[in-house]
């Protein structure tokens, strides 16, 4: 199988997320950055959203959507497994895996686009400041979730699960960025535990990674 091609930005989550999740199952991938203000032409060929991450396979084939291509790299590789064995803990960690992904990396990551990039004209104008209102409500709930195990993982165990891995990019950006954003240790330490947990993970270094710049094709 040649190495396959993933399509990607340094800043996007949802890319950081693909590029720690082939870390993590030490998978070797061609990484290809695109400039969001001048996307390559080939990137909306293989996406009709015009968006990445996207995992170009051959000439004919292209995955879409993180978890997509997160599904197809556990099908097609062994080692490090991204879910649970048992049948209900893989269901439950999926479930979950759709919470971080929608209430707490796309409040984030969402929030810092609209303040780079600026509002569209049928946002709300205080669309940042309810994004990051939203997720810091939100950390009451993931306090929760991760005290229904030992810790420090969403799933009872001694390795995340992609559930837990999704939120890396967040681990790594949020005190880097917004560190007033960064739940209180002492209100919420099983948060602060899992995202510390998160950072110190080799495959955490991939959230920074950059690949060779697109051509326009």
């Amino acid at each position: 199988m040649p190495t396959p091609r993933l399509w990607s930005w340094n800043l996007s989550p949802f890319a950081g997320k693909v590029r720690v999740a082939f870390a993590e199952k030490d998978v070797a991938i061609e990484l290809v950055e695109i400039d969001p203000r001048q996307r390559p032409k080939r990137l909306r060929e293989l996406n009709p959203t015009n968006r990445v991450p996207v995992l170009e396979l051959d000439d004919r084939t292209a995955v879409r959507e993180s978890t997509a291509i997160c599904e197809w790299l556990e099908d097609t590789h062994s080692g490090t497994p991204l879910w649970p064995a048992d049948p209900d803990a893989r269901a439950t960690a999926r479930g979950l895996l759709r919470w971080v992904d929608d209430e707490l990396t796309t409040n984030f990551f969402l929030s810092m686009r609209k303040e780079a990039f600026g509002l569209e004209d049928e946002d709300h104008p205080e669309l940042v400041t309810l994004l990051r209102s939203r997720l810091q409500q939100r950390w009451s709930t993931a306090e929760q979730l991760l005290s229904r195990t030992d810790g420090p993982w969403l799933i009872a165990g001694e390795a995340p699960t992609l559930a837990d891995l999704a939120a890396a990019p967040l681990a790594v950006r949020l005190p880097a960025w917004k560190p007033d954003l960064v739940p209180d240790a002492e209100a919420f330490p099983q948060v602060d535990a899992w995202l510390s947990a998160l950072r110190e993970r080799p495959s955490s270094a991939e959230v920074d990674r950059r690949g060779a710049p697109a051509a326009d094709r």
